[in-house]
């Protein structure tokens, strides 16, 4: 208590005053003679013990001085350490049995006004005076000297209990929000809250931590500067009383609205010049009590399967870390956040691979995934009913309503066309879509590449079930459809879908092994490049490095689709033409038309008829391709860009057949010159 205090300081007065009898003491510890009064105050007293100066080899009877000057040393830390470090147990052990911490949580919102930081702004500014005696004394004696070792170890301890007191009277209530939060507004609204809360508490828990550590003189002048700078009139008045006392009321009133607004830029102002908060024992205890924020959300994380969940959770996380990087004084929170952003994009990750090995590798379509092209027909959209309005608030009416139908059809048949896609591409683009920007960029581009090449791999297995159900020309569309939908979705993302693939060849190990034991003279211990074992693993294993390129892959996979179409739709309208000018280059490979002229396929006659049935199904054929690009389709550009080598190819083709034809002579095999004109 206060009178044991004072008695210890009248006895350690006393001492000092019979050392100091003839004189030498008195000059050593920079008093003016032997005759010190012991009616000085407390913190007089103190100040006065701690100051003792470093022992002088000089002075008379050295040996007893510093016996006496270590022993006055150490009461001094003693008083020191009940002044502050008993302190704060004390007041902490008061604080647990009045709030019945830690069983019982404070309510979050009844933080702030709590014991639990009015009792400690009591204690602060003795703490802070006696604490500064201590740092004043290692800066006299220097930081490195054995001298200045015991003080240094005095606010070690008195910072060490300082930030196990907090962290012991805080735990339970921040987790405790923490769980409150995730019932009340689920793991997303949970995240934004409790990031928020968590800036806040780093805020406020480093001006406490000054007002006990801080330098006052430092603070003194940057609240001065921010006072002229901020305020006026009355504000300048309460700045003035904050000036020689407690700094926290006015860092309250600058950043208590919210972590986000210019009062915490200016709290941080006040804070900055003094970086005493940058303690490790202080940061370390930051760190501990936003813990919380990643048991909480983590525990969430775990069993969350909605890729969309996560992104909102990463984006909202990366929102808050930005706002704690903004200010030094809550780089604690913004280290808890980027935390949590890692072990959500890891969940967001592992969710997203094993969508697409689900959703695209192991995809296993059914017969109506595979109905093309009753999907696309089925799926047309419906011409919007206009209805004309009366004059009036009538008419009003139904044009409003005219519009949101228009509207809905616009949507619906949007909707339409994305459901008409095959399953799995739809889910590549989707996911992709998803976590586009929400993980890293080289992630994103190895799941994008994984991802295109089983994309492309299930659409080839697609059009193959579809040749044998609904014909050729439906499985070339449906490929090229959707080869070309998947390069246009992807191009937004600005990948390039290319990685080298390293994989170990163990083909010759057989026969290194083999080497290995036939070699009587292995080096089995030799530390050079002889040994027998190395030796060993450079001939039986080898690296095979690949490159791998799905874009480029995806592209050849289009062309050779559009090229497939364009044959087959050519030999479709052709019909027995093309074969016939098959059999003509077949049959005059060698140059000669000598034999030519005597095949069958080559009579007047069957060339007329072959020619007549080419010509009668040639505009039906010509309908159901248009039609069916159409419906495939949608862009006539590219409808033109594919029937362009159509158009080519049969005029080749035809051109081609004339020439055979013209090189038959008349009267030989039934051809003459009017077959001739009208076969050709």
């Amino acid at each position: 208590n206060d009178e044991e205090f004072v008695r210890v300081l009248e006895e350690i007065d006393e001492a000092v005053e019979f050392f100091g009898e003839d004189g030498g003491g008195a000059e050593v510890f920079g008093r003016p003679g032997s005759g010190g009064s012991s009616s000085n105050n407390r913190r007089g007293g103190g100040e006065r013990t701690a100051s003792q100066q470093p022992f002088q080899a000089t002075a008379s009877g050295s040996a007893e001085y510093y016996r006496r000057a270590c022993a006055l040393q150490d009461a001094a830390l003693e008083l020191l350490r009940v002044g502050v470090a008993d302190r704060i147990s004390q007041t902490s052990s008061q604080i647990q049995d009045a709030l019945k911490l830690p069983k019982v949580p404070i309510a979050a919102d009844k933080l702030e006004a709590s014991l639990v930081y009015t009792r400690f702004h009591g204690i602060s500014r003795r703490s802070n005076a006696l604490i500064n005696i201590a740092r004043k004394r290692v800066e006299t004696l220097g930081s490195g000297s054995l001298a200045a070792s015991s003080y240094e170890d005095f606010l070690t301890l008195c910072r060490n209990t300082y930030c196990g007191a907090r962290e012991t009277l805080l735990t339970t209530t921040i987790r405790s929000h923490m769980d409150i939060l995730k019932e009340r507004h689920g793991l997303v609204g949970m995240t934004r809250l409790a990031s928020v809360f968590l800036i806040r508490l780093c805020t406020v828990e480093t001006a406490l931590y000054l007002d006990f550590f801080g330098d006052p003189d430092k603070r003194r002048q940057t609240t001065k500067k921010v006072k002229g700078a901020t305020s006026d009139g009355d504000d300048e008045k309460e700045a003035e009383e904050n000036e020689g006392g407690d700094d926290a009321s006015a860092f309250k009133r600058l950043g208590s609205s919210s972590s986000h607004q210019p009062g915490t830029a200016i709290a941080s102002q006040i804070l900055s010049e003094d970086a005493t908060y940058r303690d490790a024992e202080f940061q370390s205890m930051l760190g501990s009590l936003c813990s919380a924020l990643h048991r909480t959300i983590r525990r969430g994380l775990v069993s969350v399967l909605d890729l969309d969940v996560l992104c909102q959770v990463v984006s909202v996380l990366r929102e808050e870390r930005s706002a704690a990087n903004s200010t030094s004084t809550t780089l604690a929170a913004a280290r808890a956040v980027s935390g949590v952003i890692q072990d959500a994009q890891e969940r967001l990750i592992f969710c997203a691979n094993t969508s697409l090995h689900k959703e695209v590798v192991r995809f296993k379509p059914t017969s109506a995934d595979l109905n093309y092209p009753g999907k696309l027909l089925g799926e047309k959209p419906k011409a919007a009913i206009i209805i004309e309005g009366e004059e009036g608030a009538g008419g009003a009416t139904k044009k409003a309503e005219k519009e949101e139908a228009e509207i809905n059809d616009a949507v619906a048949a949007q909707l339409r066309v994305y459901e008409s896609w095959f399953p799995p591409m739809r889910s590549v683009l989707r996911i992709l879509s998803k976590i586009f920007r929400v993980v890293e960029p080289r992630v994103f581009e190895d799941i994008a590449l994984s991802a295109v090449q089983a994309c492309t791999k299930s659409l080839k297995d697609g059009s193959s079930h579809i040749l044998r159900a609904s014909g050729q020309i439906h499985a070339d569309l449906f490929l090229v459809k959707h080869l070309l939908i998947l390069r246009e979705q992807l191009s937004p993302f600005d990948i390039q879908l290319r990685s080298v693939e390293r994989q170990l060849d163990f083909s010759e190990a057989g026969k290194a092994v083999s080497r290995f034991l036939a070699n009587r003279n292995r080096r089995l211990f030799s530390m050079s490049t002889e040994n027998a074992l190395v030796t060993l693993l450079r001939e039986g294993v080898s690296v095979q490095e690949s490159s791998v390129d799905s874009k480029r892959d995806l592209e050849d996979c289009l062309r050779s689709a559009c090229n497939d179409f364009i044959e087959h739709t050519t030999s479709s309208l052709l019909g027995p033409i093309s074969r016939f000018v098959d059999q003509c280059k077949n049959a005059s490979s060698d140059g000669s038309t000598d034999v030519l002229r005597k095949e069958s396929f080559m009579n007047g006659i069957v060339v007329k008829g072959m020619f007549g049935n080419a010509y009668d199904n040639l505009e039906s054929e010509l309908g159901n391709v248009s039609t069916q690009m159409k419906l495939y389709l949608e862009n006539s550009s590219t409808q033109s860009i594919l029937l362009k080598p159509v158009v080519r190819k049969i005029t080749r083709a035809l051109e081609e057949a004339r020439r055979f034809i013209d090189e038959v002579p008349n009267d030989e095999n039934d051809w003459d010159n009017e077959l001739r004109d009208e076969v050709v």
